[in-house]
């Protein structure tokens, strides 16, 4: 055999072993990725049927933000499923807390509550003190939020306050004045911030900086409150903008004047680099978002029930909305957590597209 003819055998059986190591590698990625798969079906399977539940006596919950929306849904759920709710409400008077009353029954408590006021949230705090059941008060539900967005240049110091005030600080002032009710009967907090939590939304940086606040202070609230035996859950809802009604009816409209205040008080040459299409369009997804969403609310309540009566509950719920077949904020959510920013940068581009510039400012 010449020599040509043993390099060309040599080629051919490297070729040949190059190409039995790379399906060999295939097969093992592919079982790989099958036992990941299998194993974390298994998993949803086993922990849904070995779930161990509180076993409800009445025990006290209190949720803020029912006058519409999540926490009206959820105030009412908890009533069902046997707990005592005291529902927070903005304005005690009008027909959200008129119709909690109606369908609550004699286990759902009113009580009148501004989430920014310290002198609110503590006269919320002795009414449910009083009329506590004799099991405790179990859970604190963080539920009350507005919204309000702009791109930053537009948006306005008095706008990132009023939403931290509501949004974050609202939070963390409910939280430490009940701690030691919770403290007493071991029971736990669940702050629901959103999907927004996990991201950073271009257009929306009050909001989305609230939130991210939200999911800090919770954390470490867990791990602070992991010796007194209370947790601290997360809920994220997705797109639910038709049911929440934080984009709905006089709220809308609010968050629609407070965009044109921006636009009017923004300078010459901001207007000039954006254009007025920019705000034109952050009304219009405002509209369109306040439109779409899934028909209930029951993923929702569900998770917060959950969360509630779980022994062992998960650290964050993150809940799929809209009527789509996915919710494109919860995906995005999710592949935030593997992909690099460069390519995260494009995806946000694509997914949540912002209105074009005027000009391109150099």
């Amino acid at each position: 055999m010449d020599i040509k003819s043993t390099e060309t055998l040599i080629f051919s059986a490297y070729m040949l072993a190059c190409i039995l190591l790379f399906y060999y590698i295939i097969i093992e990625v592919y079982l790989y990725f099958a036992a990941i798969i299998v194993l974390y079906v298994l998993y949803r399977i086993l922990s849904k049927q070995y779930v161990t539940k509180l076993e409800i006596k009445g025990q006290g919950v209190f949720i803020t933000g029912c006058d519409t929306g999540i926490g009206h849904a959820t105030a009412l759920r908890l009533v069902k499923a046997g707990f005592t709710v005291f529902a927070g409400c903005l304005k005690p008077e009008d027909e959200g807390a008129t119709a909690l009353m109606e369908k609550g029954g004699e286990r759902l408590h009113v009580v009148p509550l501004d989430v920014t006021s310290d002198e609110s949230v503590q006269h919320a705090f002795e009414m449910v003190k009083t009329g506590m059941p004799e099991t405790g008060l179990w859970a604190v539900i963080n539920n009350a939020g507005i919204e309000f967005a702009a791109e930053i240049e537009f948006a306005t110091i008095e706008m990132m306050k009023r939403v931290a005030e509501v949004n974050f600080y609202g939070i963390v002032r409910v939280t430490k004045t009940f701690l030691p009710l919770l403290r007493k009967s071991k029971g736990r907090v669940v702050n629901v911030t959103s999907v927004k939590g996990r991201l950073g939304c271009p257009a929306d940086s009050a909001y989305t900086c609230a939130k991210w606040a939200g999911e800090a202070f919770s954390d470490i609230l867990r791990r602070e409150m992991y010796r007194f035996g209370v947790n601290v859950v997360i809920i994220e809802p997705g797109q639910f903008g038709n049911l929440t009604q934080i984009l709905q009816g006089e709220r809308l409209r609010l968050a629609e004047d407070e965009l044109n205040k921006c636009w009017e008080l923004a300078s010459e040459e901001i207007q000039e680099a954006y254009g007025r299409e920019c705000i034109d369009g952050l009304i219009k997804d405002f509209r369109d978002d306040s439109k779409s969403g899934p028909k209930s609310l029951d993923a929702v309540t569900e998770a917060m029930l959950d969360a509630v009566e779980n022994v062992n509950p998960k650290c964050r719920y993150l809940v799929h909305g809209t009527n789509m077949p996915c919710d494109k904020y919860c995906i995005t959510a999710v592949l935030n957590q593997y992909l690099p920013e460069y390519l995260m940068d494009y995806i946000y581009g694509w997914i949540v597209p912002l209105p074009p510039v005027k000009q391109q400012v150099k």
